[in-house]
């Protein structure tokens, strides 16, 4: 007889309920391990691997998976001196604003192609958002989670998304809808940018302007501020 998957014994159905729970009961403060805690968590489930499959079905990024490719280490100090509008100087200076550190990722050992997955999404995550124009606060976050399921449908994006709902519609209702307006416009810019995010080296774009590289991507400019 086939196994049947069923809330007693599905570990990704489990890991959400809990992250749910947790996040839940406890104060928001900056940290955010339980969320990559909460991703691995996930890998064994099926859609990691549906999203690898489908992934390496695109040539440009197969070819990362084959290169195991990362970005090059980097100083946000010397990204600030590249011209003014350039993808570096932009990302430096924001990273900077905020008080935020460009490695504040889990990092796990790539040792399969769903870690490799991970990593990759991990180490450039923040410099969607400089591209996209998605805000870093929690309703930009989400949208932008809902632009990453658009185009690289990968568990914790989906997990997010769904996650961002749950929690404002039970503890911040009166911004529910701008959070749905925020996931529509993530998910339909994301459906509308043909040039894959998760396609590109972005350490190689530290000085080119990004309004060439949203040109080159085809990302709509009109719909990336609300």
């Amino acid at each position: 007889m086939t196994n049947v998957i069923t809330y007693n014994n599905d570990k990704g159905l489990l890991a959400y309920i809990q992250f749910l729970a947790d996040r839940a009961l406890k104060p928001r403060n900056g940290n955010t391990d339980p969320v990559f805690d909460f991703e691995d968590a996930l890998d064994q489930t099926e859609m990691a691997q549906l999203a690898v499959d489908k992934l390496k079905k695109i040539p440009e990024v197969n070819a990362l998976f084959a290169e195991r490719w990362l970005p090059a280490p980097f100083n946000l100090d010397d990204l600030a001196k590249l011209p003014e509008g350039t993808l570096g100087n932009v990302y430096a200076n924001e990273m900077k604003a905020r008080g935020f550190d460009p490695y504040f990722y889990k990092k796990v050992p790539v040792v399969d192609d769903i870690s490799y997955l991970k990593m990759l999404w991990r180490s450039t995550h923040d410099i969607y958002h400089v591209v996209t124009g998605f805000d870093t606060d929690g309703i930009g976050e989400i949208g932008l989670q809902a632009f990453v399921l658009a185009q690289t449908p990968i568990p914790i994006s989906v997990m997010l998304v769904s996650f961002g709902m749950v929690m404002t519609s039970l503890y911040q209702p009166a911004k529910f809808q701008n959070l749905m307006t925020e996931i529509a416009r993530g998910y339909r810019l994301g459906s509308q940018t043909p040039g894959k995010f998760i396609a590109q080296k972005w350490d190689q774009l530290w000085d080119v302007p990004v309004n060439e590289i949203r040109g080159h991507l085809g990302v709509n400019y009109d719909l990336t501020t609300s």
